[in-house]
């Protein structure tokens, strides 16, 4: 190799370099702010999990119960939150996903089930030159909706808020629901205990090769009967829609009933 093609392949390579300590540095400074329902953490309403000490106590054969009421976990940045992102065109999608090991009944006796994965999606419009937040998309029960900008609540100028249902877990725009397993009503009213999660505190890229072990296992029986979102079809964050369901707000998935922009191209 040439002197001069030697030199390209080191300023290319230093070029990636920066790129990808840039969409680092941005999947920091946009990660979300997670507000919880004042009564979880008892009763068997969990927490956000480490998903590798779950995956490491199933593969060890132990199907006991696995659920994090420890608030101080989620508060002191102890439980990791999980990231990936792409580059779509002039634009950053950055995907964080959260771990539970056990959702509880969303109602008197349906729901239950072990191991649930969330997510929220940000996209940084611009990203290379005059980069901002704008859409942020938020996932609930193998659905999701979007919301533009001043739609959602924004905590310390760039952390876009979710508000987590407190026994299936999604993700959502603003505080309420009527406690029942339809779409939009898990509760989450945060009250006066107002416990949050700043997932900044703790993140961990998600990765299909180099990654922690278990981001590379295709083993659904694990996730009992999920796929890590390594594996998922949305892992492709540049071919998302805006919503999926129903535009009409039903107690099936009806996610673009609250998407503000519909079914188009995220």
């Amino acid at each position: 190799m040439s002197s001069t093609g030697f030199l390209g392949c080191v300023l290319f390579s230093l070029l990636l370099a920066g790129h990808a300590a840039d969409i680092e540095e941005m999947a920091y400074k946009y990660a979300p702010y997670f507000r919880f329902d004042l009564v979880e953490g008892e009763g068997g309403f969990c927490f956000p999990h480490n998903a590798s000490d779950y995956y490491h106590v199933r593969k060890a054969g132990d199907a006991s119960r696995q659920c994090n009421e420890d608030y101080a976990t989620v508060s002191n940045g102890d439980i990791p939150t999980y990231w990936h992102a792409m580059t779509c065109g002039y634009h950053l999608h950055i995907a964080y996903w959260t771990f539970y090991g056990y959702n509880h009944d969303c109602d008197c006796c349906s729901g239950e089930r072990d191991a649930w994965w969330e997510f929220v999606v940000v996209k940084v419009r611009d990203w290379d030159l005059q980069p901002h937040m704008h859409e942020v998309m938020f996932g609930q029960k193998k659905g999701w909706y979007t919301r533009v900008p001043s739609h959602y609540e924004v905590h310390d100028t760039t952390h876009p808020v979710a508000y987590v249902g407190k026994a299936s877990h999604g993700t959502y725009h603003d505080d309420g629901g009527t406690g029942t397993c339809c779409y939009f009503e898990d509760f989450r009213n945060p009250g006066d205990l107002d416990m949050s999660m700043k997932t900044w505190l703790n993140l961990v890229e998600l990765k299909q090769a180099g990654g922690e072990g278990w981001m590379e296992d295709a083993d659904a029986d694990v996730w009992n009967g999920l796929l890590a979102p390594t594996f998922r079809s949305d892992w492709d964050l540049c071919s998302l829609v805006g919503c999926t369901g129903s535009f009409l707000q039903l107690c099936g998935t009806s996610g673009c009933h609250k998407s503000d922009i519909g079914d188009d191209p995220f």
